[in-house]
């Protein structure tokens, strides 16, 4: 004769004891579809890669884009300079034709450094984002990931380039500050900051815009060197 079955108790007796099922219990951690290999943004549990090592932003394209700055607000004022010259030097009513001219060369060399320093901008943008783990690729300000491609190619789209700067730059000082919960730095991401650049940027480009950039920048770079130094699990591994 085979023993009687142990009866199973009842929900409204597990709930009387003030447990919860596992199939309750688990409900609490269910997380949305997102694409294969990205974590979700809500999902603080994902597993790390122990033995993957991470290092900071490296400050030589900051360097690149003061020299381009500083050569460009340079070439401004010698072209004030020689076309000022020429017309106060001028004889009979004439500007000095030589200087008229290096002010058009120098003012064109100019130009090629502003954009150049624009570029240089824009791949800073790519590198910051790059940098950032793929889960932490979004900002509450957009409705869907952000690959460091995105970041900086749509900072060329006119008009839309301003609404787009605030979302990047204040998107990645909320990426690193979500990240010092687990690699701790010194200071908080200079958010309040990349809105005073944006702003400057818009009402003021050169030199008070760059400026500001720089000085974002910087910040930026410094946070990511005390992340890579802290003594916590590493960073995982990712790819772009």
């Amino acid at each position: 004769m085979r023993p009687p079955r142990q009866a199973r108790p009842c929900r409204a007796r597990i709930a009387a004891l003030g447990l919860a099922t596992p199939a309750r219990r688990c409900n609490h951690f269910r997380v949305s579809q997102v694409p294969p290999g990205i974590s979700a943004p809500n999902d603080p549990y994902r597993g790390r890669n122990a033995g993957a090592a991470f290092t900071g932003l490296s400050s030589g394209t900051r360097w690149v884009y003061l020299a381009l700055v500083v050569a460009s607000v340079a070439g401004f004022c010698a072209t004030v300079g020689l076309w000022t010259a020429a017309f106060i030097g001028a004889e009979h009513a004439r500007p000095d034709q030589s200087l008229l001219t290096a002010g058009i060369i120098v003012l064109l060399v100019t130009v090629a450094f502003l954009y150049a320093h624009i570029f240089v901008g824009l791949y800073w943008v790519y590198t910051a984002w790059q940098w950032l783990p793929p889960e932490q690729r979004y900002s509450r300000h957009w409705r869907s990931w952000i690959t460091p491609g995105h970041a900086a190619l749509l900072l060329l789209v006119p008009y839309f380039h301003y609404y787009w700067m605030f979302v990047v730059n204040c998107g990645l000082c909320d990426a690193l500050d979500r990240m010092r919960v687990t690699y701790p730095t010194s200071e908080a991401a200079p958010k309040n900051l990349a809105i005073t650049a944006g702003v400057c940027q818009i009402v003021v480009p050169l030199p008070v815009g760059a400026i500001m950039w720089l000085v974002f920048m910087s910040k930026i770079e410094r946070m990511t060197r005390e992340m890579s130094h802290a003594n916590l699990p590493a960073m995982p591994a990712h790819s772009v």
